[in-house]
């Protein structure tokens, strides 16, 4: 498991200074389209101005190219680092739904770690020109809270309520499906004509349909969940029917080999500005079905070593 405050805490320990409650709402560049400081707001409202030789902006895919939209000026009117119409497009979650049964044997779900087992199969194959893939998870959360919720609705007290709640929560399997994304040009953030925050700023709002590719990755996926049923001898059978999200957001500052159809280069280094970075889960070109965390990490350390060698090359 990861958590950003790990590197936050190294980065104070070695002279960084960490600001809470920045607002940054504005970027400028120089005559060569270089960033040369930002503009921020602090808790009060009140305006201040950084300068430096480098920039990250690391808000990941909804605030970063909701930053830089805002930030549009007279030497590149459609936003920040946008001169391919890249910025805030490519929007990408990890769509999924869940399955539940009562299955023939008891299973003790809800002891040990929250997902003790994964199904790997469905994640590569030829079949993805076609249809997504997937990812199914044995949630292995305690089912005593839905079983409880089960055994009310069955209008029972006392000890035969007792002896429900434990035989649904023994017995009572979930699966969680994610499923695999494409890159959507039209999956687009925007920057609201109606809606503003606190600061004053526009809010963003996002078109996101999930498409065809991932619909027929769900139907498939309910063929393979009926199977795994089967093999529990399962009752009680149940795919729910709507898509849910697991924020997991990606894209809005789409990495590529081209300044033409992308926002970043490998070491999410913009194409327009070649003194700014945006490193995380924005730069993503693809989503696959695994949660995207580890590779935002990795994004984030390859940007500071191209950062380093940036700043080494301009002492």
């Amino acid at each position: 498991m990861y958590n950003g405050i790990h590197h936050v805490q190294r980065a104070e320990d070695k002279g960084a200074k960490v600001i809470a409650e920045a607002v940054v709402y504005k970027i400028d560049t120089d005559e060569n389209n270089r960033v040369t400081a930002v503009h921020w707001y602090d808790a009060n409202k009140q305006s201040h101005r950084a300068t430096g030789r480098a920039f990250a902006l690391a808000c990941n895919s909804l605030e970063t190219p909701r930053l830089l939209l805002i930030a549009a000026n007279d030497r590149n009117p459609n936003g920040i680092a946008n001169s391919s119409d890249q910025v805030g497009r490519n929007m990408m979650d990890h769509s999924g739904f869940h399955c539940t049964f009562l299955a023939n044997e008891p299973l003790w779900i809800g002891r040990g770690p929250a997902q003790s087992s994964c199904l790997v199969g469905p994640r590569d194959g030829a079949f993805r020109s076609e249809y997504s893939a997937n990812k199914i998870i044995l949630n292995n959360i305690s089912r005593v809270g839905p079983a409880t919720v089960q055994a009310l609705k069955m209008g029972l007290v006392g000890k035969e309520l007792d002896e429900e709640i434990r035989r649904r929560a023994i017995f009572g399997v979930d699966l969680s499906i994610s499923l695999e994304p494409l890159p959507e040009p039209a999956n687009r953030l925007t920057l609201s004509k109606t809606r503003r925050d606190a600061h004053g700023l526009p809010c963003p709002d996002v078109y996101y349909d999930v498409g065809t590719y991932v619909r027929r990755g769900a139907e498939e996926s309910h063929k393979q969940l009926q199977h795994i049923g089967s093999l529990f001898g399962a009752v009680e059978f149940n795919i729910t029917t709507s898509l849910n999200a697991n924020n997991h957001p990606m894209g809005g500052t789409i990495m590529g080999s081209s300044p033409k159809d992308s926002v970043v280069d490998g070491d999410c280094r913009t194409y327009d500005h070649t003194n700014l970075w945006l490193p995380g889960g924005g730069a993503m070109p693809s989503a696959s079905v695994v949660n995207s965390t580890l590779s935002m990490v990795a994004l984030g350390l390859r940007s500071a070593d191209s950062i380093s060698t940036f700043l080494g090359q301009r002492k």
